[in-house]
């Protein structure tokens, strides 16, 4: 076995393996998910419906930050059912003012979105709330190593939105398609509640601190929206057709980044163990090695059969989205590459993580300027991830490798305690 052949096992045996499998999982769902509703929708409903399942995600993607402290809490202090009362019970308190926020809002939205209920727009609300909770409540048992109870959180939510979207979505369309999502939630966390009530019988007690989500937020909401500001932007500024083939084309491309997001998982928490020491740059690498590697073989698959994948998923409704396909997905594995640094600048409590906002933030103002088709917004999001990768490579890569490590020193392992894989894995 070589070295880098050797460190995979270890992450697999130490609980990557269970949530990669599950994240796959969830990730064939979703392509089935939308390959089922976007048969069933034109082009224009079902642009309308990709953007607010995108904005669902958005909403949500800061409250990855909440599994990754909640694991962080419970890996230090242990999981009793004190402390998981109390986390629960503070991430439903912390979520409850942004849901009224943004139903609130759901009129404006409805208007950005061009949709035609406010139904619609208001599910998103109790769809943040739910979420909330269970990205705290699987944080919580990824914290205990019960990573067998989060992958069966995954199982279920997508058997749930599969089942319970397609009978819905017949009789009400896109606001059926959207209540199963929330449904999705709900049973995620109803699998997740017995296994913190098992934790009764011990004493020890903790909770949440607000302030310990902060950093891990800044770097997760500023990934989440670099590789998802092109999506939201394309549905309000191309037409039903030309909007409906970029969320096709989109969703493929942002399902090439699910399963790397759910290795980051087992990869994060090495990174934090291996910063203070020589070994740190075979971390990153080993780690990054493991992260993206699945991410440019999958985009490499896609971009060589566009047309066969969109047939598949799509049938023959967006025959001329091939060119969009191959540049979404080649934007998504080299994003990987920056999600990998992003974590490694986490690891060390670095400033760099603003990077990805600032590239979100001229991404945006790319395509603000050009987006009269799909292929201008995409460019617009390519131009804007050369920059922002090679800033991530020249100033957060060069901390890794400034000293090398002598060839016998090892890693020390670290608990598999932190999870990415809420944000950007699930698309959609």
């Amino acid at each position: 076995m070589t070295s880098l052949t050797r460190r995979l096992a270890r992450l697999a045996a130490r609980g990557a393996a269970p949530i990669a499998v599950a994240v796959a999982v969830q990730s064939a769902g979703n392509l089935a998910f939308h390959s089922a509703v976007g048969r069933l929708l034109d082009p224009g409903e079902y642009g309308a419906l990709g953007a607010v399942l995108s904005a669902m995600v958005m909403l949500t993607v800061p409250l990855g930050a909440l599994q990754t402290a909640a694991s962080a809490l419970v890996a230090e202090h242990g999981l009793t059912w004190e402390t998981a009362r109390r986390t629960l019970r503070a991430v439903a308190l912390w979520s409850l003012p942004p849901a009224v926020l943004v139903l609130l809002c759901a009129p404006l939205l409805q208007d950005y979105f061009h949709l035609s209920s406010l139904a619609e727009t208001a599910q998103l609300a109790p769809y943040l709330l739910a979420a909330a909770v269970v990205s705290a409540a699987r944080g919580l048992l990824l914290g205990d190593r019960r990573v067998g109870t989060v992958a069966n959180t995954y199982f279920v939510s997508t058997a749930v939105r599969l089942a319970l979207g397609l009978a819905l979505m017949v009789p009400f369309g896109i606001s059926g398609a959207l209540a199963a999502t929330v449904a999705s939630e709900v049973a995620a966390l109803l699998v997740a509640l017995p296994r913190l009530r098992g934790t009764a019988g011990r004493t020890s007690t903790t909770s949440l601190r607000l302030g310990a989500v902060a950093h891990a937020g800044i770097a997760v909401t500023g990934l989440f929206l670099f590789s998802t500001a092109d999506l939201l932007l394309a549905r309000h500024h191309l037409g039903d057709a030309a909007s409906g083939s970029y969320v096709a084309a989109a969703t493929i491309a942002k399902t090439v980044l699910a399963l790397p997001a759910g290795i980051m998982a087992a990869v994060f928490p090495r990174l934090l163990a291996a910063w203070p020491t020589p070994g740190r740059t075979r971390a990153l690498l080993s780690g990054g090695a493991a992260v993206t590697g699945p991410a440019v073989l999958g985009a490499a698959a896609v971009i060589a059969l566009p047309s066969l994948v969109l047939l598949v998923l799509y049938g023959d409704k967006y025959p001329d989205a091939d060119g969009l396909v191959r540049a979404l997905c080649g934007v998504a594995a080299l994003t990987s590459f920056v999600t990998v640094l992003t974590h490694a600048a986490l690891a060390r409590r670095s400033r760099l993580i603003a990077v990805p906002w600032i590239g979100a933030v001229l991404e945006i103002a790319l395509i603000e300027t050009w987006h009269g088709s799909g292929a201008q917004i995409a460019a617009a999001s390519a131009a804007a991830l050369v920059p922002t990768l090679l800033a991530m490579l020249l100033l957060e890569g060069r901390r890794w490798v400034r000293a090398t490590p002598p060839a016998e020193t090892d890693v020390p392992e670290a608990p598999a305690s932190a999870d990415a894989s809420r944000p950007a894995a699930t698309a959609a």
